[in-house]
């Protein structure tokens, strides 16, 4: 494992061994826990693990600050000259802005769009510990010199090996929603080919519906049917045949069969497009 040749290699370093092996134990399940998809709880941890790196820092520069743990002073301090006068311009430059960027992933931000929060957290998890692992790479670099070509190989194997992407579970690729879509692309896709009536909370026609092919007209209005059941205009996201009959001028027996991206279910209430399938079939509008 990463964590553990990191851990025996900085350990024979001159750094305080105790420090040494809480930051790598902070890496490993900041590392456990994106790879679990647990993002809110990485972002915690990688605010545990800044701290751990600057009291590991503290010790090693003498001490300087006031509180061991305080990123903002360290970061403060380091790059106004007050402390860190005589280390590497790594030390005095790089690793607090790099510091500080990790820790500003960690701290809540106001969104102007609903619905986008687990997708900056999920975001601001992969930042938080591609910052930590540039942190450890680091301390790989400063603090550990060797003569020997079999260690200055393992030295490289492991920066980078930190250097690259966290894998997450990779089934988690298989993993599809029948209610969540990129909601942007069907709005443009239908606009104007149907609405979504608020007082009757009915999806109707729109001005340029006929202009649809009946394959596609299908498509428009099971598209209308998941926004409204989306928005809560509807109790169920799908519906029977008569809906449909309903609202064209033509039978739409056996037709809804035959487009690869309807879906038909009784618990659904019949007949619907899934949230995975939208992309295709608004694709299918454009042919």
């Amino acid at each position: 494992m990463t964590g553990e040749r990191i851990e025996a290699l900085l350990l024979d370093t001159d750094l305080h061994a105790q420090s040494v092996e809480q930051l790598v134990t902070k890496y490993q399940q900041m590392e456990q826990e994106l790879e679990q998809g647990s993002h809110t709880q990485v972002i915690s941890t990688v605010n545990e693990f800044c701290k751990t790196f600057v009291h590991l820092i503290n010790i090693e520069l003498g001490e300087p600050l006031e509180r061991d743990t305080d990123v903002e002073e360290f970061t403060e301090k380091t790059l106004s000259g007050e402390i860190a006068k005589n280390a590497s311009s790594t030390v005095r430059e790089y690793i607090p802005h790099m510091l500080s960027a990790a820790v500003d992933t960690t701290r809540p931000r106001d969104t102007a769009s609903v619905g986008i929060e687990d997708t900056l957290t999920y975001s601001d998890a992969r930042v938080g510990v591609a910052i930590s692992s540039w942190l450890l790479n680091e301390l790989v670099r400063l603090y550990t010199t060797t003569d020997d070509i079999d260690e200055t190989t393992e030295i490289n194997l492991l920066i980078n090996e930190l250097a690259t992407p966290v894998d997450e579970n990779p089934l988690d690729e298989l993993v599809r929603s029948r209610y969540e879509f990129d909601e942007q692309q069907l709005a443009e896709a239908v606009d104007q080919a149907v609405h979504i009536v608020r007082e009757d909370e009915e999806v109707v026609r729109g001005a340029q519906f006929d202009s649809y092919s009946q394959d596609q007209k299908i498509t428009m209005l099971l598209l209308g049917r998941l926004a409204a059941y989306t928005q809560d205009y509807s109790e169920q996201l799908g519906v029977k045949e008569s809906w449909v009959d309903d609202r064209v001028s033509f039978t739409t027996a056996n037709r809804m069969e035959r487009l690869s991206f309807v879906f038909s279910d009784s618990e659904e209430g019949g007949y619907y497009i899934p949230g995975f399938r939208v992309e295709e079939a608004v694709e299918f509008l454009d042919e």
